[in-house]
């Protein structure tokens, strides 16, 4: 497992500090009524480190940690669906009880908040373009590597839908992430 430098681990503290606030603040008072301010004070930072942490108040919540971990899990595979499963699976495996509940409020002020929705996609992006680059071999065609691209990119929308309620847990979520590692390589349509 990767162990985090000092300043690595004082930056994810800080990062999960906002988040933690800005979740309890936004459920209690909604989106556009809570100021990065306000955010910022409960988080114990100053409003120009929480901008240099995210960049907006938006963005708060499209940092997707799990999806970090999915990341930081991957290995290059020949095996593309293989190695996206392994590394679901490593996250789901390693997510804390306090991890899931920022997961669980994340997603709940997303889903609150029509107009977050709509700012998600260059985070979903970037997230799926680190994934293509991990299982793109280097010597790809282009061809491989634009199946590579969409299938992460498919991956990546498909984890973004995949419900959370207060009862799911998070291996009942991992395996529906598992399912949607396969629907994007194999179609949405296709009999599982």
């Amino acid at each position: 497992m990767e162990t985090l430098t000092t300043r690595a681990a004082k930056d994810l503290r800080t990062r999960l500090a906002i988040q933690e606030a800005a979740i309890a603040l936004c459920l209690d008072q909604g989106f556009a009524a809570t100021s990065t301010k306000a955010i910022a004070d409960r988080a114990g930072v100053s409003e120009r480190t929480l901008f240099r942490t995210f960049g907006t108040k938006a963005a708060i919540f499209w940092y997707d940690a799990f999806l970090s971990r999915i990341v930081r899990a991957l290995a290059p595979d020949p095996d593309p669906v293989a190695a996206l499963v392994k590394a679901v699976r490593t996250a789901i495996d390693t997510i804390t009880p306090e991890q899931w509940a920022l997961e669980l409020g994340r997603r709940a002020v997303i889903v609150r908040e029509p107009d977050l929705i709509a700012t998600g996609t260059q985070e979903l992006n970037t997230g799926a373009a680190r994934i293509a680059a991990i299982l793109t071999p280097p010597l790809a065609s282009p061809a491989q590597a634009f199946d590579l691209v969409l299938f992460a990119r498919f991956a990546v929308a498909g984890f973004g839908v995949v419900p959370i309620h207060a009862d799911t847990t998070p291996a009942d979520w991992g395996a529906q992430l598992e399912r949607v590692v396969h629907k994007a390589a194999h179609g949405a349509l296709e009999r599982s």
